[in-house]
């Protein structure tokens, strides 16, 4: 019964994916009424994480910025929903690289990458990019509880040619393609909370936080040039990326930098647009003893 419904869910999803985006639009600005002044979804969360990043900022502008947040939101949501049967020519106007031959150079010299990227923008639409890209692609993704929601989200993700792959498995699924010869790109959102056991504790944006190190062990066993992936919202539904150098050795730098470094760039991001990360989620649930 549960996947009959499951079925019937995706199936709906499907139709309204084929509506043009004015239309989805529309209905981003519904949802946008309906989750921010009638459900009220994580609000008071949402308010203490800006203020917190953002201390010097008035409660007016604390709230303003909330308030593009989640018309940003929605219009995240409609755009997943979208991509299901969004055509690549359509990707190609809204979605791409502005620096792109710098992978393009990185494959003609034989070097595989990492690229790191933030819950800025939308990272859902990186899965787009892939027939442009001379790799081979991995992206990295939480593996959901549900089996058919993570069978659709694989489906809709894939269907450029990516191989999706559970954190789970990452390490091992990377370093046995290196160790093959092969040529990939890897691609995760790297900005995720942490456990404090398998954390490196960083400052960012003025409060201590829990990042990541396995994608700083994946780049030194692989010895694989890392990037960070800078996705800038340019108007509604329209995105532009562009690519910065973390390292291009990474068992040449102190430990623990490549992760600082990019904690340091996702931070810029997020200054520089504050709307636009992914602030509904419980970043700063732990915290540093002492």
């Amino acid at each position: 019964m549960r996947y009959v419904l499951y079925q019937l869910l995706f199936g709906f999803l499907n139709a309204i994916s084929r509506l043009p985006f004015w239309v989805l639009h529309r209905v981003s600005d519904a949802f946008y009424v309906l989750i921010y002044y009638v459900v009220g979804y994580r609000k008071k969360m949402v308010l203490k994480n800006i203020k917190r990043s953002f201390p010097e900022k008035t409660e007016k502008e604390a709230r303003a910025i909330r308030k593009k947040f989640y018309k940003h939101f929605t219009d995240l949501l409609i755009e997943s929903v979208k991509s299901a049967t969004l055509s690549q020519k359509q990707f190609q106007k809204r979605y791409f690289i502005v620096n792109q031959a710098m992978l393009d150079t990185y494959y003609q010299e034989g070097k595989s990458v990492i690229i790191l990227s933030p819950h800025t923008g939308n990272w859902e639409w990186v899965f787009s990019l892939v027939h442009v890209l001379p790799y081979k692609v991995y992206a990295v993704y939480q593996r959901l509880t549900n089996p058919y929601m993570d069978a659709y989200i694989r489906k809709t993700r894939q269907r450029y040619g990516a191989v999706m792959i559970p954190t789970s498995k990452a390490f091992a699924t990377v370093t046995s393609a290196t160790e093959a010869g092969e040529q990939s790109l890897t691609w995760m959102a790297a900005d995720q909370a942490c456990k404090p056991a398998k954390a490196q504790w960083v400052n960012f944006l003025n409060q201590d936080t829990t990042f990541h190190k396995g994608f700083e062990a994946l780049a030194r066993e692989t010895n694989q040039t890392v990037l960070f992936l800078d996705i800038k919202k340019v108007k509604r539904s329209y995105y532009e990326l562009e690519l910065h150098v973390i390292t291009e050795d990474p068992n040449v730098e102190p430990d623990g930098k490549i992760v600082e470094e990019f904690a340091r760039l996702t931070e810029q991001r997020i200054k520089a647009d504050p709307a636009y990360w992914l602030w509904s989620h419980n970043r700063w649930k732990h915290r540093r003893e002492g």
